[in-house]
């Protein structure tokens, strides 16, 4: 049996404010619930049941060699897919955080997952259906490019499993992993 896999860490925090700025935009789509919200440090997709705890031995080794994280959640910005803006982002800043994903990737390598090479640290908060006011968007998007909207410390990362369903995904931590210790 196969597991939709990814490691990451769970970074809740109160966007209510923007999406009081953004329904006066009439955009049309799904908000990632507040308990789900993350910032994923490699996704990893089906992964054969029986490699899951060898994968987390790898993880746990390495990620006692990093540090624990103070992450900082930095300027609002979009994915773009033909052009049209479809995944409303906030950035994520921290130092320590580039040592966390190579430590992730290290301990990923012996089982067959290449580096990635490009690492854009985020927190998807909304998936865009549709978009009416463009230019008020560009506006706003503008303005908050740089925004600070919080931070959190971080010392543990987790292996999570995905399961996807009609009303969305459901997110359940397999295993838990301390960072620098």
């Amino acid at each position: 049996m196969k597991r939709r896999l990814f490691v990451g860490v769970f970074t809740p925090f109160d966007f209510s404010f923007l999406k009081r700025e953004l329904n006066h935009l009439g955009i049309e789509g799904k908000w990632v619930e507040e308990e789900n919200l993350h910032l994923t440090f490699r996704f990893l997709g089906e992964v054969e049941e029986e490699r899951i705890s060898l994968i987390c031995r790898s993880l746990s080794l390495k990620l006692k060699l990093a540090r624990p994280l103070n992450l900082k959640y930095v300027g609002l910005g979009t994915f773009k897919k033909n052009g049209l803006d479809k995944v409303l982002w906030v950035g994520v800043k921290g130092e320590g955080l580039s040592l966390v994903k190579q430590k992730v990737d290290e301990a990923l390598l012996p089982f067959g997952f290449q580096l990635e090479k490009d690492f854009k640290p985020h927190i998807t908060l909304l998936r865009i259906k549709r978009l009416k006011r463009r230019g008020k968007f560009a506006q706003l998007l503008f303005k908050l490019r740089e925004h600070f909207f919080g931070e959190k410390f971080i010392n543990k990362i987790f292996l999570i499993e995905s399961k996807l369903s009609q009303s969305g995904p459901t997110y359940t931590v397999l295993e838990e992993f301390g960072v620098g210790y």
